[in-house]
């Protein structure tokens, strides 16, 4: 698996991870947000912070809720993630994308039903693991 794309179940909006390069103290990744009203990509690391497989893993497993915010980001700050849930376990993503130390950003919102969070957190696993 070279590119994983996760399509947000109420529109078009896609958030894809690519990986770019490999080494002993990180993975470097494209995001990509396509198919919203614009495209934005930023080369992201998982130096420190980890991937965000840990992130994806933990809103499978809180499939049914939780309260407040669960939030992965890059050690630079060049990719956010921030989920949150309704009571029915539906997850809203929202994407953060920074360049230029905060300079330019961009952001999308991405939903998804809780049925299909198993299955991206298996692709995201599978895609940094690799």
């Amino acid at each position: 698996m070279d590119i994983l794309d996760n399509k947000s179940c109420d529109s078009r909006t896609t958030l894809s991870f690519a990986v770019h390069s490999r080494n002993a103290d990180e993975i470097r990744f494209f995001a990509r947000i396509s198919d919203a009203p614009f495209t934005g990509e930023v080369l992201a690391s998982t130096y420190h912070n980890g991937p965000p497989t840990e992130f994806f893993d933990d809103l499978a497993k809180n499939w049914t809720g939780w309260e407040g915010q669960k939030r992965w980001e890059a050690i630079d700050g060049e990719l956010s993630l921030t989920a949150t849930t309704t009571s029915l376990g539906n997850v809203t993503l929202v994407v953060i994308m920074s360049a230029d130390s905060g300079d330019y950003t961009a952001s999308a919102i991405l939903k998804f039903e809780a049925g299909s969070l198993d299955c991206i957190a298996d692709d995201v696993r599978y895609l940094f693991l690799v």
